[in-house]
C-alpha cells in the first residue's frame, strides 16, 4: 500500500479554465462540490481520457449524493473518452473535492469500492493450487516441496484526490494498494478536512460584549 500527501497548485478554477471546457459547461461545473477530472497528455492521445467505468462511478455518486452537493465530470459529452489502463490496478480516477464535501465523498467512494470490488472478492471461494516449483536436494535426490498459494490475488485500486479549502488552497492525496485498505487513505482525507475546519474556527474572531 502506498499513500502520498503532496502540495498542489490545482483547484476548481484551474480545471474550469482548461481549453476544452466550454463556457456553457463552466457555468454548470461552477455549482459542483466534486469534480471527476481527466488524465491529460497520456501517451499518444490528444484528448483528455478517463478510466473505464468512470461513467458508472459518476452514476453511483449521483444516486447517493444529497441534494446539497453536486458531482460532475470535467469534460463535454462530445470529448468524453474512456481508456483501458491495463495493469494490476483498477483505476478509480482523479477527483477534485471541496473540503465541505469530504465526509460525503469518503462515505460514497468507500461504498462504491466495497460494492464493486470487495464484495465480489469476498464472495469467491478460496482456490488453492499446488506449486511444485521449489525443489530440495537431499543426497542427490530431488524432493518436491508442496506449497499452497492463493490463485486469486486481492484487487488493487488506484486514485488521487485534490482537496480544495475555502481559500482555494489545495493538497493532493494519492493512494494505490489493496481495495480492502482504501479506508486508510480515506481517513487521511477526513483528517485533513477536520484540520481545515479547526483552523477556520480558530481564525474566526471572538465577539466581545
Amino acid at each position: 500500500m502506498k499513500i502520498e500527501v503532496l502540495e498542489s497548485n490545482e483547484n476548481f478554477q484551474t480545471w474550469l479554465n482548461r481549453d476544452y471546457i466550454t463556457e456553457e459547461l463552466k457555468t454548470v461545473l461552477n455549482n459542483a462540490s466534486i469534480l471527476i477530472v481527466p488524465f491529460e497528455n497520456l501517451r499518444d492521445f490528444e484528448n483528455p481520457l478517463f478510466p473505464i467505468e468512470t461513467s458508472n462511478l459518476l452514476k453511483y455518486f449521483q444516486q447517493n449524493l444529497n441534494q446539497e452537493l453536486l458531482i460532475d465530470i470535467c469534460i463535454t459529452d462530445e470529448l468524453y473518452t474512456e481508456f483501458g489502463f491495463y495493469n494490476n490496478y483498477k483505476r478509480l480516477g482523479k477527483f477534485v473535492v471541496l473540503t465541505i464535501a469530504i465526509p460525503t465523498f469518503v462515505t460514497i467512494l468507500s461504498a462504491y469500492v466495497y460494492d464493486k470490488y470487495i464484495k465480489e472478492e469476498e464472495s469467491k471461494p478460496e482456490i488453492n493450487i499446488i506449486d511444485n516449483s521449489t525443489k530440495i536436494i537431499v543426497n542427490n535426490t530431488h524432493i518436491s516441496e508442496v506449497a499452497q498459494k492463493k490463485y486469486l490475488q486481492p484487487v488493487q485500486v488506484k486514485f488521487s484526490v485534490t482537496i480544495v479549502d475555502t481559500s482555494g488552497n489545495s493538497k493532493e492525496i494519492k493512494f494505490e494498494g489493496p481495495a480492502k485498505e482504501i479506508n486508510t487513505a480515506l481517513e487521511a482525507l477526513k483528517k485533513y478536512e477536520e484540520s481545515q475546519k479547526e483552523l477556520k474556527e480558530n481564525e474566526e474572531p471572538t465577539n466581545l460584549e
